[in-house]
């Protein structure tokens, strides 16, 4: 095995894919990039097992081949050595001698007939959408994804077909999101359970400019292929392994208001210092005319926030975990949101002013 390529392109290529690289596991190899070098060009590949990328770039191949080599390490030394142009040698002792101007370095391989195969889908199911669509879904959703592994269903996001839109659900037991987003086009109607880690990983190297990316799918995983990049990831489960997350979602309500969506969020993160120091975040709301005060209390002392509101129906006295609200908060991008309460035991529905493209769900707290 025998190439060369630029440095440049060789350090954007590592530091993508080693996005998927295995951190801390029993097996070594999955810690490792496999490079292969055919044709003109030199294909880079990462995987954990559940998430896989793969990155293609030009390159100079005098002898065909492939090698696997620590991936940390590669992708610092890439890095250091991006300004140059590298040739990469395979010698008789499974070494791979990396040449950098005058400069030379030798790294150990492991043997790349153990390095795990990507997974080739066949006749798979397709979702044709906006990028800037499907990473606005996935941001919006992430927010309310469970981070403890007793339920790992509840890590993962809830993509829904449903009609002309594609629908992202996730829940940790105490909060939900629901996002819809308008699609292009798709085969079919379905459900798949995706990793909230990968997709998060995955959207993260989709491009900037809001082009039309197709979403494949086939029994437990799905695939994204943008040009020179491939991205894989194993699904959790299906629809049918999901909660029934249209039955938590109430129907009529007793209370509503609307509000400055940053206001509300600067209100009540103020008010959360003093019981953020006891991490329980535990804030009061007190809703009355076209006032809502905010309250928050600990042995340090207590605060109280007004905060004006348009308000309609019955007053009302709610406790909540503060930070369950900016959560949502955070990634909505309207100047002002609804909220709608069915009474002091019951969720708060936080949903869009002008659009009804997302829905949160909290449960109050019971003080």
């Amino acid at each position: 095995m025998k190439f060369s390529c630029s440095g440049l392109d060789l350090s954007d290529a590592v530091l993508k894919v080693v996005r998927a690289a295995a951190v801390r596991t029993t097996n070594p190899i999955l810690e490792c990039v496999k490079l292969s070098a055919e044709d003109d060009k030199l294909t880079l590949t990462c995987t954990d097992l559940e998430l896989t990328i793969i990155k293609t770039i030009k390159a100079d191949v005098k002898i065909e081949g492939e090698a696997v080599i620590p991936a940390k390490f590669f992708s610092e030394f890439a890095r250091m050595i991006s300004s140059e142009q590298i040739t990469f040698t395979m010698r008789d002792n499974n070494t791979f001698e990396i040449l950098y101007g005058s400069n030379t370095a030798t790294l150990q391989c492991q043997n790349a007939e153990e390095f795990p195969q990507p997974k080739e889908l066949e006749a798979p199911e397709k979702i044709v959408i906006k990028s800037n669509n499907f990473k606005d879904l996935v941001t919006k959703a992430s927010v309310a994804v469970a981070q403890d592994d007793s339920r790992p269903m509840l890590k993962g996001i809830l993509l829904e077909i449903n009609g002309n839109e594609l629908n992202g659900v996730a829940l940790d037991g105490v909060r939900m999101a629901l996002i819809k987003k308008q699609i292009e086009s798709a085969t079919a109607e379905f459900g798949i359970i995706v990793s909230a880690r990968s997709l998060l990983e995955i959207i993260k190297l989709l491009p900037e400019k809001n082009n039309e990316i197709t979403i494949l799918t086939q029994k437990n995983h799905l695939m994204i292929n943008l040009d020179d990049t491939i991205l894989i990831t194993r699904l959790l489960g299906h629809r049918a392994d999901f909660v029934s997350y249209q039955q938590i979602i109430p129907n009529e309500f007793s209370t509503s208001i609307t509000v400055n969506k940053q206001h509300l969020s600067d209100t009540i993160e103020r008010a959360s210092l003093l019981n953020r120091i006891e991490r329980n975040h535990i804030i009061n709301l007190n809703i009355k005319d076209e006032t809502m005060v905010i309250t928050s209390q600990s042995e340090l002392g207590n605060i109280t926030e007004h905060l004006q509101i348009v308000h309609t129906g019955n007053d009302l006295k709610i406790d909540f975990n503060g930070r369950f609200i900016t959560d949502a908060l955070h990634v909505i991008n309207e100047q002002f949101v609804k909220i709608n309460f069915g009474g002091s035991m019951s969720p708060c529905i936080i949903t869009g002013n002008d659009t009804n493209e997302y829905l949160y769900l909290i449960l109050p707290m019971r003080v």
